[in-house]
């Protein structure tokens, strides 16, 4: 939705600007075709710019590229990640494009019912039906319709000369692209304005040309004059009396415009500018390094190319940074790149959250395709109760309150999992003051995560020196991203045998972090279909033995990993 809304105001911001400069400038000037051509522009300017912005490069030090490559990560982790509901806003807007598109071809369909069963005449290339009804007349495509009750022979001439010169001028087809920009930009009312400058315009050139063809400019005025209040039966079509005859008759009248004021139209050049200035986007390119990049620049090359995903979709904010260095990019809106500075010998890394990271030779035109990595996990169908969610305890009060949280079994020996590990000392042994975070997790939950040894149930202990700094850079894109030790097959493994059959379905994404020591923290669901699917994710999470962690430039750091789990 937001590229789509940023297209439609970037097409409005340039309808408006030619407009502007038209109703300012050009719109007393006698120099039609021209105008024709500058209202023509800024249809199929206000369609395609839009598709090709304008790029500026952002030159940042080390710390900078890094906060800006962070920042946009977790715009993109919480783009990705977050649950979607219908955009009613996106819904009402392409009803009201199918609405445009059914009115045009319900028009062409009465149209062409007028047709049948009345007389038709040819002129030329053209057809001439007579309509029965008292009808103004007009043209579309290459046939003119006039009413039978015409009065008069030079009427019905100078009235077939101005709608060939709409055809011969091929008028139509300058409505027909109205009508599709009218389409996609129905709710702005600028397009009623636009829409009236070309037809009034095309109504100046009609005018012209059927003087040019021989007709007397007295009769054709008078005419004119007698068919004011006639009415097209079609929106899209030209019509003989449409618009302001006397406004017409005055533009006749009017002596021609000096060359030299058609310089007017360069007054477009600064607002075309200042459209392009204003939606520019900037491609953020880091700066070289001391590592002896500025020594060896006659031996580097720009590499340029485009990151896809799966379906084809541009994405939009790919880190492309060259493996081993602090050189790096981003894509733009397009999934476009350009990065400068890379050595033959350098490989290419492309990271988007969310996806699997590709690491590529360095060459002048790389197009990548990027697949999500989303890990999924299948309950078996042995229908067993809901587990209970985890139980948090009084710190001050483990000791005396943990047998009524195991279930009032004295003498118990739950399993003590701490930052991840399994500890075998006692639990009053354990520092109060040095603990962050304690939870519980029992009954067949427990079991189902780690055998018989959590029979007694498990209990999951965070110690405060585990727990993230706020000041310390959490990463969502680094060069290797962490994985579960033993790859997604150990993965699905350690799944399968810790969610053995639920009765309730639906996924759930659970949000983490992976330490530089492989433990994980800061666990929290994202989305989930119920409570207790949530609970359950965040169960299995912390049940997990410690990952492989993800390194940036070689260095161990902490990462933020989403997990997809899909129960059914």
């Amino acid at each position: 939705m937001d590229t789509l809304g940023s297209y439609l105001l970037q097409m409005a911001c340039w309808l408006a600007g030619f407009w502007l400069v038209y109703a300012a400038f050009l719109h007393n000037e006698t120099f039609f075709k021209l105008n024709r051509w500058f209202l023509l522009s800024g249809l199929i300017a206000s369609v395609l710019m839009p598709l090709f912005p304008v790029n500026y490069r952002v030159e940042a030090s080390m710390l900078d590229f890094s906060a800006v490559n962070s920042m946009l990560s977790y715009s993109q982790a919480s783009y990705i990640n977050e649950t979607k509901p219908l955009n009613y806003w996106m819904l009402a807007y392409f009803m009201g494009i199918l609405f445009f598109v059914f009115r045009f071809l319900w028009q062409t369909f009465r149209l062409r019912r007028m047709r049948k069963q009345v007389d038709v005449e040819f002129s030329g290339s053209a057809k001439i039906f007579k309509l029965e009804t008292d009808t103004a007349p007009f043209s579309f495509f290459r046939n003119i319709y006039v009413s039978k009750k015409l009065s008069g022979e030079a009427e019905l001439k100078a009235v077939i000369a101005h709608e060939k010169v709409h055809i011969d001028e091929r008028h139509w087809a300058d409505l027909l692209l109205l009508e599709m920009v009218r389409a996609l930009q129905w709710f702005n009312p600028l397009l009623i304005l636009y829409r009236k400058a070309m037809l009034q315009n095309h109504e100046y050139l009609a005018d012209t040309g059927t003087l040019q063809k021989g007709v007397s400019a007295r009769t054709y005025k008078a005419i004119l004059a007698n068919q004011m209040l006639g009415m097209p039966v079609l929106q899209i079509a030209n019509g003989f009396t449409l618009f302001n005859p006397i406004k017409r008759i005055s533009m006749m009248n009017k002596n021609r415009t000096k060359p030299n004021k058609r310089m007017k139209l360069l007054w477009a050049l600064p607002v075309a500018a200042l459209i392009m200035f204003v939606f520019a986007e900037p491609v953020y390119v880091q700066a070289n390094s001391a590592s002896g990049y500025e020594n060896v620049q006659g031996n580097t090359f720009t590499v340029k190319g485009k990151v896809i995903d799966e379906n084809g979709n541009a994405l939009h904010g790919t880190s492309v940074v060259v493996a081993g260095t602090h050189i790096g990019t981003l894509s733009d809106a397009r999934g476009s790149f350009e990065l400068t500075g890379v050595l033959p010998e350098n490989e290419i890394v492309f990271s988007f959250v969310g996806y699997k990271s590709v690491k590529t030779k360095a060459r002048k035109n790389i197009d990548v395709q990027l697949e999500r990595e989303t890990m999924i996990m299948r309950a078996v169908t042995e229908e067993v109760a809901t587990p209970p969610p985890p139980v948090s305890i009084d710190f001050g009060e483990i000791s005396s309150d943990l047998p009524e949280i195991l279930g009032g079994k004295v003498g118990n020996s739950p399993l003590i999992i701490l930052d991840g590990n399994e500890y075998r000392g006692k639990i009053n042994d354990i520092e109060v003051n040095t603990i962050a975070d304690i939870s519980v997790l029992k009954d067949e939950s427990a079991t189902a995560a780690y055998g018989d040894k959590a029979k007694d149930g498990v209990i999951f202990i965070t110690s405060k020196d585990k727990m993230i700094s706020q000041d310390e850079e959490i990463f969502v894109i680094v060069e290797e991203m962490p994985s579960f030790v033993g790859g997604n097959a150990e993965l699905n493994s350690f799944l399968a045998k810790a969610t053995a059959g639920l009765k309730e379905k639906g996924s759930a994404v659970v949000q983490f972090t992976v330490m530089p020591n492989g433990s994980l923290s800061n666990i929290k669901v994202v989305s989930a279909p119920s409570v207790s699917l949530g609970k359950k994710a965040i169960e299995i999470i912390q049940s997990m033995p410690d990952w492989k962690p993800g390194k940036q430039r070689g260095k161990a750091v902490p990462v933020e990993v989403s997990i997809n789990i899909d129960f059914q």
